[in-house]
């Protein structure tokens, strides 16, 4: 194989250049954060046999380094839709991606042009970032990111310090203003963890109103995927009381109870 094909076969942009291989008839973006139930969503519109959702391909796990030509990369990332037999495809990307990962100044362009090109967007979000910290701190603590039905999660509390919750609530109520900035003109449904989907029984209605957006007829949806926290922050933090108390003091405390 000379060193050119090798490098296309390499490439990340190798089914951009493959012009055999259709473009799907649909296409959808989900943007979101860590830990806001994505795996979840990702795995109830996999069960529509005509989408193809797939990873966080700017994630360095999947695509191995910095990106240096989005556009033609989420093409070629596109095509894979096609390679699996369906007609719509979709991806997950997360704010930080764009801009610390692959450092893109203008990400939020990025966006508007693929909402230019026909894609959809989901603004996946959750609305309690303090309990969003705290997943994010359980996972790093007990290096379980998900469990599924017949698998037990940890029931140990951690110890949390006050000031990493802190700085992970105001982080989080930034990336919501920024996140809101970046979608404001561009058309897109909202998917709220704590509305549709924390409760499995919700599951099937978030899939249908997914599906319905996209413009494709409603079938079954299922997942085994369950939380890794519990509902009681008392049963998670060692030093509720201490956190408690200094969330009061903080003007934070309505994330106690939302």
């Amino acid at each position: 194989m000379s060193s050119l094909k090798e490098r296309i076969r390499r490439s990340k942009y190798k089914n951009y250049l493959d012009t055999r291989i259709a473009y799907p008839l649909k296409k959808f973006v989900i943007y979101t954060r860590g830990r806001t139930g994505s795996t979840v969503l990702t795995e109830l519109l996999n069960c529509h046999p005509r989408i193809y959702c797939d990873v966080e391909i700017f994630n360095f796990l999947y695509c191995k380094s910095r990106v240096a030509f989005p556009e033609a990369y989420i093409k070629s990332c596109s095509k894979r839709a096609t390679m699996y037999g369906k007609e719509v495809y979709g991806f997950k990307v997360k704010i930080a991606q764009l801009r610390y990962e692959h450092k893109y100044s203008h990400y939020d362009k990025i966006l508007s042009d693929l909402s230019q090109d026909g894609w959809k967007f989901i603004h996946l979000k959750r609305i309690n970032f303090l309990r969003h910290k705290l997943s994010s701190l359980i996972a790093a603590e007990t290096k379980v990111l998900h469990i599924r039905e017949g698998e037990n999660a940890s029931n140990r509390k951690i110890r949390v310090d006050f000031d990493t919750l802190f700085e992970g609530i105001t982080y989080g109520e930034e990336v919501e203003r920024t996140e809101e900035e970046n979608l404001s003109r561009i058309p897109h449904i909202k998917v709220i963890y704590e509305e549709d989907l924390i409760d499995n029984a919700m599951h099937q209605a978030t899939a249908d109103k997914v599906f319905a957006y996209l413009g494709l007829e409603p079938v079954p949806v299922s997942t085994d995927l369950k939380r890794i926290t519990v509902d009681s922050l008392s049963d998670m933090i060692e030093n509720y009381s201490e956190i408690e108390e200094k969330l009061k003091e903080s003007g934070y405390e309505r994330y106690l109870h939302l």
